[in-house]
C-alpha cells in the first residue's frame, strides 16, 4: 500500500507542477503572445485561416459543395467560383491536413443536411505519416472542442497533450494573428506566379531532386473509414486529385493512386485525376511548387464544374 501511495503521490505532483507550469508559460506574455508559444515549434498560434473558417462555416446551413482536404484545397478550389455558377460552397480545407484528420473534419462537421456533395482532395502528401503540423492547426484553432480533442487523441504523438493543454487554455483568448489573403468561405487566394528561379528551372528543364515520399497505412485505412463514414451518413462524396506542376514528383502517381482505386472502385465512388490538366501551366499557373494560383484555380475549377454537372453529381437548393 505504500508503494502505491508513492506512486499516486508522485503522479499528483507531476500532473500539479505540469498544469501549473503550463499556466505560467500561457499567462507570460512574449511579442504579445504567450511565452508558450517559443518553447516548442509545433505549437501553432491561435489565429489564421484555419480559426476565421472554423468560425464561420455553418453546421445549419445547407453547402451545394464542401471542400475538404490540405492546403492543396483551400488554395486550389475557389467557393466564390461555385457560386457564380449558383452552387453555394464551403472550403474547409487546412494547412497539411492528413487524410487521416480529414475523416474527423467530416465527422465532427459534415451531414446529408448541410452538405450535398462533399468534394475530398486526395494528394499523396496528404498520406504521410507525419500528421502533426495538422494536428496542432486544428486542434488550436476548431471551433468545436470535441472535433480538436478527437484528433488530439487520435494523433499518436505526446505533444498534442501539450498542444491539448493549450487548447483549453487559450479556449476564451482572441486569436493572435490574422491572414491578409484569407477571402472567406474558407478560401485563401494567391495572384503570384513562380519565383524567378522557379521559371528559371522550369524553362531550363532542370531535373527535380525529389524528397523521398512515403505512403502511410495508417492514412490509407483512414481512406477507407471516410468512404465508409460518408456511406453511413449518406453523403455524396467525390475524390479529385487537383492539378501538379513540374516540380511534382509524377513518377510515385501511379503507385498511389493504384492504392486509393480499390476502395474507390469497390464502392463506384467517382474520381477525377486533374493531376495532369492542359490548360495548366506551371510558370504561369502556380505560385510556388505545390499551390495554384488565382489564375490556375479559375481555370481548374471551372473544368471540375463542368466535369460535375456532366456527370450529374451538382445539385442547387
Amino acid at each position: 500500500m505504500t508503494i502505491i501511495r508513492h506512486i499516486l503521490l508522485s503522479f499528483f505532483t507531476v500532473l500539479v507542477l505540469y498544469i501549473l507550469g503550463m499556466f505560467v508559460l500561457k499567462t507570460i506574455p512574449y511579442n504579445g503572445k504567450p511565452a508558450i508559444y517559443i518553447t516548442n515549434n509545433y505549437y501553432n498560434w491561435k489565429g489564421g485561416d484555419t480559426y476565421e473558417k472554423y468560425k464561420e462555416f455553418s453546421k445549419t446551413t445547407t453547402y451545394d459543395v464542401v471542400i475538404t482536404g490540405s492546403s492543396r484545397a483551400y488554395r486550389g478550389y475557389s467557393p466564390f467560383i461555385f457560386d457564380s455558377a449558383g452552387y453555394n460552397c464551403f472550403n474547409l480545407g487546412t494547412s497539411a491536413q492528413s487524410i487521416k484528420n480529414t475523416y474527423f473534419i467530416i465527422k465532427h462537421y459534415l451531414n446529408p443536411g448541410n452538405c450535398k456533395l462533399l468534394i475530398v482532395d486526395v494528394f499523396a502528401g496528404a498520406f504521410t505519416k507525419n500528421q502533426l503540423e495538422s494536428s496542432s492547426d486544428l486542434v488550436e484553432n476548431l471551433n468545436d472542442p470535441s472535433a480538436a480533442y478527437d484528433v488530439a487523441i487520435h494523433n499518436k504523438d505526446i505533444r498534442t497533450l501539450n498542444i491539448s493543454a493549450l487548447r483549453c487554455l487559450t479556449e476564451n483568448d482572441q486569436p493572435y494573428f490574422s491572414k491578409e489573403d484569407y477571402s472567406g468561405k474558407g478560401y485563401s487566394i494567391k495572384d503570384d506566379s513562380l519565383s524567378k528561379k522557379q521559371q528559371h528551372d522550369f524553362f531550363a528543364g532542370k531535373k527535380i531532386k525529389h524528397k523521398k515520399l512515403e505512403i502511410d497505412e495508417e492514412q490509407v485505412d483512414y481512406f477507407w473509414k471516410i468512404i465508409d463514414l460518408c456511406t453511413e451518413r449518406h453523403l455524396k462524396v467525390v475524390f479529385v486529385y487537383s492539378p501538379v506542376s513540374y516540380f511534382y514528383n509524377y513518377s510515385i502517381h501511379h503507385d498511389f493512386v493504384g492504392k486509393l482505386k480499390p476502395a474507390i472502385e469497390k464502392n463506384e465512388l467517382p474520381f477525377y485525376d486533374f493531376s495532369k490538366c492542359d490548360s495548366i501551366n506551371t510558370p504561369y499557373h502556380f505560385y510556388d511548387d505545390s499551390h495554384l494560383n488565382s489564375a490556375g484555380g479559375g481555370i481548374f475549377n471551372h473544368a471540375l464544374i463542368a466535369t460535375l454537372k456532366h456527370d450529374n453529381l451538382l445539385s442547387k437548393k
